[in-house]
């Protein structure tokens, strides 16, 4: 019996309903797992080949704790990882066949046997939205995702998932269109749940029809973490200080600690009269470039521009605005909050009717609902 389903697999999917039966099966990427799996044999048989070199050259001698060729089992091990990682990719599925009324799920699991369940479309609720944010190594990309929710998280269906934000609120609406369901988001207020006529609507809109999401009422202050600037009714949200998630704390003490153990390593060895290969002070000098340029990135902050009839997210690094996502005001439908299990946090998603713009911050729950709540009152305004 399989006891633990998975979020989705794909990067890239989209579910066509155009004719009956269907199906469909969701999957990590073949190419990315096949090149996985070429890259932990080139990296395994690498190490394999520096271990033997050693232990051919040097067997016979007494070497000291802080040995070069540790590199290799560090690239043996990290080799066995890529590849394992590789070959879980290969088995794993999700497939979805429906004929109309009924959606059948199979799972296939790395290990055990595959397992089905049968679900009428009538047991869903919703069609869902929501952005997560994907981590690949040092790598991170936003994901759009559109599924058929279930109460049951098991049986949730995904009908769209991208990491491209194009057309994807129109996509959106027309899922909740052709299944006739509201469409759903999940924010700080739980699932937020709006019905599929009104999807098309901006918050204009709806505030003259009385359908607004439930907001503040303006008279709370601004937290000390952010900082509000008017000039010439051009309004700039900022945040002062960061506040550090789980994951970004970790690798910054990481990427610290290993840049102070390759420096403290290399000078030690010289220090001895041990000389260093070339090819372990081009390594060491790649690792130091590209944990630098992560770290840096870190301390990246985005600020809100409101102006007339437009609002803009910009993000900087160390003052210098690096990338600008704009909307006008009288098209922006919804501002929620997202919540990402994989970081532990909330983000806040701007949906306009060209795609969605998403704050790239570092502060807590608290202070995004105040932005999000200053936000709406601003372009109902």
């Amino acid at each position: 019996m399989l006891v633990h389903i998975p979020d989705h697999f794909s990067s890239k999917f989209a579910f066509d309903f155009s004719k009956l039966p269907t199906s469909h099966t969701d999957r990590t990427s073949s190419k990315l797992a096949i090149c996985s799996l070429l890259c932990g044999f080139g990296l395994l048989c690498l190490g394999i080949f520096e271990l033997l070199s050693f232990i051919k050259n040097h067997g016979d001698e007494t070497q000291s704790f802080v040995s070069l060729e540790f590199f290799a089992i560090i690239v043996i091990l990290i080799a066995l990882f890529i590849i394992a990682h590789g070959l879980h990719s290969l088995i794993r599925y999700k497939k979805f066949y429906f004929d109309g009324k009924n959606f059948k799920i199979t799972y296939r699991p790395v290990l055990g046997m595959k397992h089905s369940v049968v679900e009428p479309l009538s047991n869903y609720i919703g069609i869902r939205f929501r952005v997560l944010y994907k981590q690949v190594g040092l790598i991170g990309k936003n994901k759009y995702i559109i599924d058929l929710y279930h109460k049951d998280h098991s049986k949730i269906i995904p009908l769209y998932i991208s990491t491209k934000n194009k057309n994807i609120r129109i996509i959106w609406e027309n899922y909740a269109k052709l299944f006739k369901l509201p469409a759903l988001s999940i924010g700080d207020r739980g699932l937020v749940q709006r019905d599929f006529k009104d999807i098309n609507k901006t918050l204009k809109e709806l505030s003259s029809i009385g359908k607004l999401p439930l907001i503040a009422s303006g008279e709370m202050p601004n937290p000390n973490n952010i900082a509000i600037n008017n000039t010439n009714n051009n309004i700039r949200i900022s945040q002062i200080f960061a506040h550090w998630d789980i994951f970004s704390s970790t690798f910054i003490f990481i990427a610290l600690s290993v840049m102070f153990l390759l420096i403290i390593g290399a000078t030690y060895l010289t220090l001895i009269g041990n000389s260093i290969p070339v090819k372990y002070w081009i390594l060491g000098i790649a690792i130091l470039f590209i944990l630098s340029i992560f770290t840096a990135k870190l301390f990246s902050k985005s600020v809100i521009d409101i102006e007339k009839t437009e609002l803009s997210v910009k993000d900087t690094l160390f003052g210098t605005i690096t990338s600008t996502y704009s909307a006008r005001l009288d098209e922006i439908e919804n501002i929620e909050l997202t919540y990402n299990p994989n970081l532990d946090k909330y983000s806040i998603a701007i949906i306009h009717k060209r795609g969605v713009i998403m704050f790239k911050n570092k502060l807590n729950v608290d202070s995004l609902i105040w932005i999000r709540d200053f936000l709406i009152r601003k372009i109902i305004e």
